[in-house]
């Protein structure tokens, strides 16, 4: 959580995935509230959760919402496509149906 919790998501990304690129695809605001659609792609160099680096091009596409207070971000609250990150890593075979 916090800022010292962001630093650490993005060390890790940024450690696995050296050319990772965040395209905003969408942006909303209203009130206090922001949401973005955004795509990130990069090639999978380094260890990521475990996993070591594949070569691998990835495409995760998440969405995000912040609530502004201060002029700075008071909460977040972020979803992204993380089954198809791990699919497209191989960890997780594509299709693979649950339970099976």
């Amino acid at each position: 959580p916090g800022l010292a919790g962001l630093r650490q998501v993005v060390a890790a990304f940024r450690g696995a995935f050296p050319d990772l690129r965040i395209t905003i695809e969408d942006i909303f605001a209203e009130g206090d509230r922001v949401a973005a659609r955004v795509t990130a792609r990069g090639t999978h160099r380094g260890e990521f959760m475990g996993i070591p680096a594949t070569g691998r091009s990835i495409e995760l596409r998440g969405i995000r919402i912040d609530r502004i207070s201060g002029g700075k971000i008071a909460e977040h609250w972020a979803s992204f496509d993380q089954l198809g990150l791990m699919q497209q890593l191989g960890v997780i075979p594509s299709g693979a149906a649950p339970g099976r």
